[in-house]
């Protein structure tokens, strides 16, 4: 049999008999009472793995993170910008939103070449997705920040407030990554579950150690991308 490099990702759905593709599986409709993607984006992955896998759900998915990130860092933004005592915050809102889908933008290509090499290619569109929902669950815990940082730089604008704003990209960068992980890690899981059809099945030990090796370079490189974030202020200028 003529081997085939696409059926040995685990992120691609997969036939346990001759290792080809197979058609995506339907999802089930989500149920009447499925909780809002702001409170998925903050529990188990298990939550944003389904609506990953489900294309009927996959375009929400990325229009609801986008609109969730540019929301989140024009609020952090805007109070950054007027504890300085800047008047014309919306420019440093605008900036920093860009620079945070910039950021996305220059993981992308880093990451998804990753998967190729490592045979464990993700699906570009659910790739975009889970980056986008990463980065929101990060810009949810920038925008939870702003309120410390108003009161630092407010105390203290020449020490406190950059070191804080500098820190709280830090941290989003660092959640962002860790999310991206664990949402990769449980993709795979979730595929190679379906693809076998038992619920208990486990990623092969080869394919373990690719997927491992493809989600810790996700995590270095979203989460350095988007740490950088802070230039737009020139924090430290």
């Amino acid at each position: 049999m003529q081997a085939l490099s696409e059926p040995l990702s685990p992120f691609v759905p997969w036939s346990s008999q001759d290792r080809t593709p197979l058609q995506e599986a339907e999802v089930p409709a989500p149920a009447a009472g499925s909780q809002p993607l702001l409170v998925d984006l903050l529990r188990d992955p298990s939550a944003i793995t389904a609506r990953l896998l489900d294309p009927a759900r996959l375009q929400g998915l990325v229009l609801g993170s986008a609109g969730i990130i540019a929301g989140c860092t024009s609020f952090f933004a805007a109070a950054a910008s007027i504890a300085r005592g800047k008047e014309a915050w919306w420019g440093s809102a605008a900036l920093t939103s860009l620079n945070v889908l910039m950021s996305l933008a220059a993981s992308l290509g880093p990451i998804y070449a990753t998967g190729i090499l490592l045979a464990a290619r993700v699906p570009l569109a659910r790739l975009v997705a889970a980056m986008l929902a990463a980065t929101a669950t990060g810009s949810l815990l920038l925008a939870g920040l702003a309120s410390p940082l108003y009161l630092l730089t407010r105390l203290n604008p020449e020490w406190a407030g950059p070191l804080m704003l500098t820190s709280s990209f830090l941290l989003a960068g660092a959640a962002a990554g860790a999310r991206i992980h664990r949402l990769l890690s449980h993709m795979a899981e979730t595929v190679t579950c379906q693809a076998l059809g038992e619920a208990t099945a486990k990623l092969s030990a080869e394919d373990a150690f690719r997927v491992g090796i493809l989600a810790r370079i996700s995590w270095m490189v979203l989460a350095f991308t988007l740490a950088l974030g802070f230039w737009a202020f020139n924090a430290l200028g």
